[in-house]
């Protein structure tokens, strides 16, 4: 079968990203894929950073795609623009848009599955700005796809909020065999793309006010330059607050190497969403947070968005509100090993619900049932 990945945005290198190249992954072993994006790709690059096998995926830029950016226009309108003429996916006997998060406003003629992340809807302009509307994706007439599937029960509530279709909540992917506990380091890590949404100054500034000795912070993230979602000044900003202090960043380290520091690693923070009040802002699932917890890591996460659903408070980890319960969790962990070890295990176990060959197995359905 001929199908097409529809996701502009995949120089992004996230979790989104993540989960669009696994699904080309695996179905390329059957079928003929094309990734669809606005911006030539570096396979080399992706299949290192990712950590997959993506030998048999075309990757392709489609031609309207093409002209919209060189359009001397803001990046929203240039966003909803990409999905405003869509009939050339028609040649494709399936789309799966990984990408918009449920903004196709027409039915195609080829069947379609849509995976959301989270409905994200860019909010109308006001005053003489909103002669330009007509440019945005009006959520009304959006999620027009076969079938649609999210990646946690959090972003179902709000997808219901927009459409009354049938909703299929598949989690992402994570590749539970690459995944192993090593001998454990007195080290707390956190994993996430190096761009403000992340937090990463609160868990630095945490960090700082813990009363320990010989522990470390790693910070692990993407940081692409040339790409409109990462801004240098923040990323110069957390390395300046972490100077003399055993805070390290590790920039664009392939998957590979990120699993195997986790491995060796013993806690994992996770802070996206505090201080907000949008859902747009939480995190919509956590990846690296099941993750981490697959090599052994104790999670203290945000209690918002996704989160809780992965992290199930005082059982196989902790949830925080506030940045001084963040210290105190972590602050119990170090001081009692036997909860540590408790913690660990249990994390583990529960990390098992979310393996990439259950994803697989769960989407390869819904495609033989369209």
């Amino acid at each position: 079968m001929k199908i097409a990945i529809f996701h502009p945005q995949i120089n992004n290198y996230g979790g989104g990203e993540l989960v669009a190249l696994t699904i080309a992954s695996f179905l390329s072993k059957d079928h003929n894929i094309d990734v669809l994006s606005s911006f030539k790709t570096n396979k080399k690059q992706l299949e290192k950073f990712f950590s997959l096998d993506l030998n048999r995926v075309n990757f392709k830029v489609r031609k309207f795609a093409n002209f919209i950016q060189k359009l001397p226009s803001v990046p929203s309108y240039k966003s909803s623009l990409q999905v405003k003429y869509l009939t050339d996916l028609n040649k494709y006997e399936l789309v799966i848009d990984t990408g918009t998060n449920g903004w196709f406003t027409k039915k195609l003629k080829c069947k379609t599955v849509c995976y959301v992340h989270f409905p994200y809807f860019q909010p109308k302009k006001k005053g003489w700005k909103s002669i330009t509307n007509f440019l945005l994706i009006d959520p009304r007439k959006a999620f027009q796809y076969d079938k649609i599937v999210c990646n946690s029960n959090f972003t179902k509530q709000y997808i219901q909020k927009l459409t009354n279709k049938d909703i299929e909540v598949i989690t992402p992917p994570v590749d539970l065999d690459k995944i192993k506990p090593k001998l454990k380091g007195n080290i707390i890590i956190t994993i996430g793309r190096f761009t403000y949404e992340k937090k990463h100054e609160v868990m630095i500034e945490a960090f700082k006010k813990l009363n320990v000795e010989g522990w470390e912070f790693h910070l692990i993230g993407s940081f692409q330059k040339n790409v409109a979602l990462y801004k240098e000044d923040y990323f110069d900003k957390l390395k300046k607050i972490a100077i003399g202090c055993l805070i390290f960043f590790h920039v664009n380290m392939p998957h590979k190497e990120v699993l195997e520091f986790l491995g060796k690693s013993k806690i994992n923070w996770h802070a996206r969403g505090y201080n907000e009040i949008s859902p747009n802002e939480y995190e919509n699932f956590g990846i690296t947070t099941v993750e981490a917890m697959a090599a052994g890591c104790v999670p203290i996460v945000i209690n918002k968005g996704a989160q809780p659903e992965i992290v199930e408070h005082g059982k196989n980890g902790y949830v925080w509100n506030k940045p001084d319960e963040l210290i105190k969790y972590i602050q119990g962990l170090i001081d009692s090993e036997s909860k540590m070890k408790k913690l660990s295990k249990a994390a583990m176990e529960k990390s098992k619900k979310y393996s990439a060959k259950l994803f697989e197995k769960k989407l390869t359905k819904v495609i033989d049932n369209l």
